[in-house]
């Protein structure tokens, strides 16, 4: 029961579960998780987006480091809007979006190792400043 496969079946599960008064509803689309931001965890995230985006255009245009990014979609839409041009809130959404991401795929969301490599190179966008 330790597998993320498994917990999500769980939880999956329990939507089926025949509940005297009542049932068992998931809600909403999470778009942050309790989780502290660390730069391990912006690591971490960093890393899978690389490689994920790497597989995909590997299996669906055949070019591994390909540049190409595909325009008149919704995730085009979604990263190109106009929230009044603020990075910084733009940057704090996208941290915060990042253990929803990695939790969904099953992804560990950081080590040990990871935050004692990455401390100073990952900063928190709501603490950087910028």
């Amino acid at each position: 029961m330790s597998a993320p496969e498994s917990r999500r079946g769980f939880l999956r599960g329990l939507t089926t579960l025949p509940l005297v008064g009542g049932g068992v509803t998931l809600i909403g689309q999470p778009t942050h998780a309790a989780t502290p931001i660390t730069p391990g965890l912006l690591a971490t995230y960093s890393a899978w987006l690389h490689y994920e985006r790497m597989k995909l255009h590997w299996a669906s245009l055949e070019a591994r480091d390909s540049g190409f990014i595909p325009a008149q979609n919704p995730g085009f839409s979604f990263q190109r809007r106009n929230d009044g041009g603020d990075m910084q809130a733009w940057g704090v959404d996208a941290q915060l979006r990042a253990p929803v991401i990695l939790a969904a795929a099953g992804c560990p969301l950081t080590s040990a190792t990871a935050e004692g490599t990455w401390r100073d190179t990952f900063r928190l966008a709501a603490e950087s400043g910028r």
